[in-house]
């Protein structure tokens, strides 16, 4: 059954199917900026978030009409191309990461890989927009790469979140493992 209310000719979203659309934009938007980087991605991390970057690039640049997305386009399938092989090349030589792994943050600086997602990344955005403009882009090209950083901040928050609920029903899972394995040994009535 779908989430989606379909009353007569009125079509509504649920709320879930709101934040899903919501967040798929945000991860394709950061997508525009996560191959340049990171690195080491799974074999599915850039699809679909790849394709939505993809349009959205093309988008901003067509309707905005930003001349500089059209060489930021070319720069960025070619970040995408090195990253595909990259990962074809890992799983050849057998290296296992989860196909939707969103890749590795730069951590020489900074140990905390969470600190750099929050933080460094998201600024290091708002940096490259202001390097853009002292360069002589557009006023339309700095908005949209110094926006990045929110996007980038959001997947963040968003991925953090869903990682600690994970966690919480791994752990109430295996509390509720031991309860049934006392109880099968007669420990627990």
């Amino acid at each position: 059954m779908s989430n989606t209310q379909n009353t007569g000719n009125k079509f509504e979203l649920s709320p879930k199917d709101r934040f899903n659309i919501a967040y798929s934009l945000a991860k394709g938007y950061s997508t525009c900026f996560t191959p340049f980087i990171r690195r080491n991605f799974g074999s599915e991390a850039l699809g679909f978030p790849g394709l939505y970057a993809f349009f959205i690039i093309i988008a901003v640049g067509s309707f905005g009409r930003i001349p500089e997305m059209w060489p930021y386009l070319l720069a960025w399938l070619f970040a995408m191309m090195c990253q595909r092989l990259s990962t074809i090349r890992a799983m050849r030589r057998g290296v296992i990461r989860h196909s939707r792994y969103d890749g590795d943050v730069d951590r020489k600086l900074f140990k905390n890989r969470w600190t750099v997602k929050f933080f460094y990344e998201p600024v290091a955005c708002v940096i490259a927009a202001l390097c853009f403009k002292q360069l002589g882009a557009s006023d339309k090209f700095v908005l949209f790469i110094g926006w990045g950083a929110l996007p980038l901040l959001m997947v963040a928050v968003i991925d953090r979140q869903l990682d600690n609920k994970r966690l919480q029903a791994m752990r109430d899972a295996e509390i509720e493992q031991r309860y049934l394995v006392a109880r099968y040994r007669g420990e627990v009535d």
